[in-house]
């Protein structure tokens, strides 16, 4: 039995991507880039340089992986192992996504905690993050110096990088609730971010409860001082994952949810009545979206997860509007949501547009 990942999916990281998809130049520098990188690039270097892991090379790690996809509905990637002394992973690619994990990883993390790093990598693909975050990395690695011989390494302002940066930030929390359902629980997700903050039970016994609580003072840290908030945003601007101990904390609060009980029970029994309760953020305002192609709010609802979604033709002399534009938009009635608001799954979405 698979979940879908309409229904993980954190909100920051659907928020966060419609922004950087709204930056002016966003679409040009997306066709820039894929016009002079190409996914058999990264399939040269792994196949040449790396270890590809299979049913006959450690095959304790690629075992890990079927019952992962299985449950995040996904196909089996291509796993590697990459001689780094640092312990890391990621996903990359565009059609055929891989998963590369860090001899430094295997050294520092046991299988256990490995098969939560491989879960969240899987969450990435399941996320459909990979080509967007492979096109981060690429940023990050200056590969538009290259493109600069093309012309095209003006369109990277600072306000499309920085975007970047804070979407793949985000997107590490679904990432990290997909990890969760495949465990069960957040305990691995805690002990897997405790690890990367440099945690090692050579070096004493841990403390969830105290890493927790480092991670809800921080929070309260910057709630407390706009100086604060501005002073994480200059270190962090550039950097493409979320803090570790914030991370935990996320993760550990979602895994404690309804939505994420209901998302277990689902997974145990199979029944799909137990995911009508869950509840998902609407794409836009009723406001921004009054005006737009009706097929296209039609589109953005459905592929939010909406199950009931139904569109109404009405004829009108109303000469600003143009045929097949939204004249109204409601869910259950209400015909002045915010952006921000939450409904369920299988709230009634009716869309009425010009004839």
């Amino acid at each position: 039995m698979a979940i879908d990942s309409t229904f993980y999916t954190h909100p920051s990281d659907r928020a966060a991507l419609k922004a950087l998809k709204a930056i002016p130049g966003f679409h040009q520098l997306m066709k820039a880039i894929m016009s002079i990188w190409n996914e058999r690039l990264s399939n040269i270097e792994n196949m040449s340089c790396n270890l590809r892991v299979n049913e006959n090379q450690m095959k304790k790690y690629y075992d890990m992986l079927p019952p992962i996809c299985e449950k995040l509905g996904i196909d089996v990637p291509d796993l590697y192992i990459k001689m780094d002394v640092n312990p890391n992973a990621y996903t990359s690619g565009d059609t055929k996504p891989f998963i590369v994990l860090t001899s430094g990883l295997l050294e520092r993390f046991d299988d256990e905690l490995i098969k939560t790093v491989i879960a969240h990598e899987c969450g990435h693909i399941a996320c459909h993050h990979v080509l967007y975050s492979t096109i981060g990395r690429l940023i990050l690695s200056g590969v538009l110096q290259t493109a600069g011989h093309f012309g095209y390494a003006s369109l990277l302002s600072e306000p499309l990088m920085i975007a970047f940066q804070y979407w793949m930030r985000c997107s590490e929390f679904s990432a990290d609730r997909a990890a969760i359902i495949c465990d069960g629980n957040a305990e691995k997700l805690t002990q897997m971010c405790m690890r990367f903050s440099g945690y090692d039970e050579r070096f004493g016994e841990a403390n969830v409860d105290e890493y927790i609580k480092q991670a809800e003072d921080y929070n309260a840290m910057m709630k407390d001082s706009k100086a604060n908030k501005l002073m994480e945003f200059y270190m962090y601007r550039m950097i493409d994952h979320p803090l570790n101990a914030v991370r935990a904390y996320e993760g550990r609060k979602w895994a404690a949810s309804d939505d994420a009980s209901q998302i277990f029970g689902f997974l145990e029994s199979g029944d799909v009545k137990l995911l009508e309760n869950v509840k998902l953020p609407v794409p836009d305002s009723a406001k921004k979206l009054v005006g737009q192609s009706y097929t296209d709010v039609e589109t953005m609802f459905k592929d939010a997860g909406f199950t009931n979604v139904h569109t109404f033709e009405e004829v009108t002399k109303d000469r600003f509007k143009k045929s097949g534009a939204v004249l109204e938009i409601a869910i259950n009635g209400k015909s002045n949501f915010d952006d921000n608001e939450w409904f369920p799954i299988d709230a009634m979405v009716t869309i009425r547009y010009k004839a």
